[in-house]
């Protein structure tokens, strides 16, 4: 029997005999015994201390009834952290409804009678402090907590994890034409050596003038699209040395767009310092590679040699206007053919 136990026990016979003990000079003189509650936990740690950073921990709740008393009500046990840098992840017992609080379901027990040990499973959080702490409690439904357990335990303080260190690659693939659309590919990766992602990755994607967007798709990735600023994002683990799958961004290029221009992604998060790439993208077609789009200045169709398809006629002069096609210049030819 614990000591904890032991001054229960010691405590509950003395009310029932009627004993007050003597306490020591130090105590309070005003103290007296106190009736111990129907309900008692006893709370120990399984995991050899100290803990690590990260560690997966386990402790064990013993809940009792009192030496001369038994509850009324079911009996409820619990377990929560009491500071920061730990987190419970599991509690389980025979004859217990385990969700986030265990409830009694076997059959009533004597007074004194300890009830089946639960077992809870913690984590010690990444960046825990020197200790971690958490109270154990039991109580019964509509009575409230009759008496609860605290343990703290000391945690060793590992060095800093490495931070995750993301770059992105960017690439453009087929021709871009004006008034046609364009696929762009971007990948996010994660450099050997560094530490995993944590939290949310974003990629991000502001289209230049004279494109438009379609359409982001990637494996994994949550993309969307507001005022030509294309956002990606995924929160899932990346580790070193590893990349995403790429994202694929399809874009319209307007048939007023630039015969040149430069797109850059960038990626931010996951606990690394941003990264930018940039893509210089050639467009061809329409007013681009010395055309004007049809418009004339693709060139006239002229000069036509017409000597002697008028071979019939003397001395005719013919003014003959021959446009391009879809064209508005107008290129002049004279001829005179003369026959003997």
């Amino acid at each position: 029997m614990s000591l904890r136990r032991l001054a229960r026990s010691l405590g509950s016979l003395a009310v029932a005999l009627g004993v007050a003990f003597s306490l020591p000079a130090t105590a309070d003189a005003a103290s007296t015994v106190r009736q111990e509650p129907p309900l008692v936990i006893e709370k120990t740690v399984n995991t050899p201390t100290p803990f690590s950073q990260g560690q997966i921990v386990t402790y064990t709740l013993v809940a009792s009834n009192s030496e001369f008393a038994t509850p009324s009500g079911s009996v409820i046990v619990g377990d929560s952290p009491a500071g920061p840098g730990l987190f419970i992840l599991d509690l389980e017992g025979t004859n217990w409804d385990c969700g986030g609080s265990c409830t009694y379901t076997g059959p009533a027990l004597e007074a004194g009678a300890d009830y089946p040990p639960i077992t809870v499973t913690a984590e010690v959080a990444e960046s825990a402090p020197s200790e971690v702490c958490n109270t154990g409690f039991v109580g019964t439904a509509g009575g409230g907590v009759t008496d609860e357990d605290t343990v703290c335990s000391p945690v060793t303080q590992g060095p800093p994890a490495d931070p995750a260190e993301l770059s992105i690659t960017k690439a453009h693939s087929g021709g871009f034409s004006q008034g046609g659309t364009g696929t762009y590919t971007l990948t996010v990766s994660n450099a050997s050596g560094a530490g995993p992602t944590e939290g949310t990755v974003t990629v991000t994607d502001t289209l230049p003038a004279g494109v438009t967007y379609s359409n982001a798709t990637g494996n994994g990735w949550s993309c969307s699209q507001a005022s030509g600023t294309v956002t990606c994002t995924r929160s899932d683990e990346l580790e070193p040395g590893a990349s995403y799958p790429p994202i694929t961004l399809t874009v319209n290029v307007t048939p007023s767009a630039a015969c040149s221009f430069t797109n850059s992604a960038t990626v931010s998060g996951g606990g690394s310092q941003s990264d930018t790439a940039s893509d210089a993208t050639t467009v061809s077609g329409g007013t681009c590679n010395g055309g004007n789009g049809g418009n004339g200045g693709g060139g006239s169709i002229l000069p036509i040699n017409l000597n002697g398809i008028f071979t019939m006629f003397n001395n005719i002069s013919t003014s003959n206007n021959i446009n391009s096609p879809g064209a508005g210049n107008t290129t002049t030819q004279n001829f005179t053919n003369t026959t003997n």
